[in-house]
């Protein structure tokens, strides 16, 4: 099974538009003030496959300017590539670096608040980040994931509070993971684990997939294209980054 997913992949990937992996994505490409004011978020998008951080056409990215559009205040929107987490650890680092002593603390840890979401690989790369928070004693008030796929526990640590999960299973080989599950269910609330379909949806289609990754991919990239779907992760961001902290815990 191994074999013929990744020859759909290469074939995918190579038929990707140029646009999007003309550049390796750096640091420098950040634009959130380092460190933050004491009491921001920052909300991180990590976009899937070989997909450029800053392709406005695709749906993480699209929904991280949506987001910023709206000008909330102590709110700090970036996408990233999902082979390139090293950034994002980076980014937070240097975010919550309140006293600039070049090290995230405990109380620095403790006072940041990281929302994550994240389509295909990129759903993987956000569930990834999110445990390498929790080793870190950064919150994260809300993960979200869109069709991930690659090999996982799908496991939630219990650093992030809430969760929510989309997913098709229409693909022939590519098939979104259908559960994530809380590591400690008195720390994490699952919203859901909603099972997408195609299913007598054929209007529904990818005009910016080439038309090799719509034959390949098909379902697996008409996601992107559900506004529903869309919409309502734009909102659970919104209503999560407007949210008053939480208090940190006392030591």
């Amino acid at each position: 099974m191994r074999g013929p997913i990744l020859a759909i992949l290469a074939v995918a990937l190579a038929a990707a538009p140029a646009r999007a992996d003309s550049r390796k994505q750096e640091f420098t490409d950040f634009t959130t003030p380092l460190p933050v004011a004491r009491g921001d978020r920052l909300v991180i998008g990590i976009v899937g496959g070989w997909e450029r951080w800053d392709n406005p056409t695709r749906a993480i990215r699209r929904t991280a300017i949506a987001v910023k559009r709206k000008r909330l205040p102590g709110v700090h929107v970036e996408t990233v590539e999902n082979h390139s987490l090293e950034l994002a650890e980076e980014l937070v680092r240097k975010a919550f670096d309140f006293d600039r002593n070049g090290r995230l603390d405990a109380g620095e840890a403790a006072q940041a608040e990281v929302i994550l979401y994240g389509q295909s690989l990129g759903g993987r790369a956000a569930l990834r980040l999110s445990r390498k928070l929790h080793e870190w004693g950064v919150p994260v008030p809300l993960l979200v994931t869109v069709d991930s796929f690659g090999r996982d526990s799908y496991e939630v640590p219990p650093n992030v509070r809430r969760a929510a999960n989309y997913y098709q299973r229409e693909h022939l080989y590519i098939k979104g993971a259908p559960e994530l599950r809380a590591a400690d269910p008195s720390k994490t609330q699952i919203l859901l684990n909603r099972k997408l379909t195609f299913k007598k949806r054929d209007e529904v289609e990818a005009d910016e997939h080439s038309w090799l990754q719509r034959f390949f991919l098909d379902e697996h990239a008409r996601v992107e294209y559900l506004p529903e779907v869309w919409e309502e992760i734009e909102k659970m961001i919104v209503e999560t980054a407007q949210a008053r902290p939480a208090a940190p815990a006392l030591h």
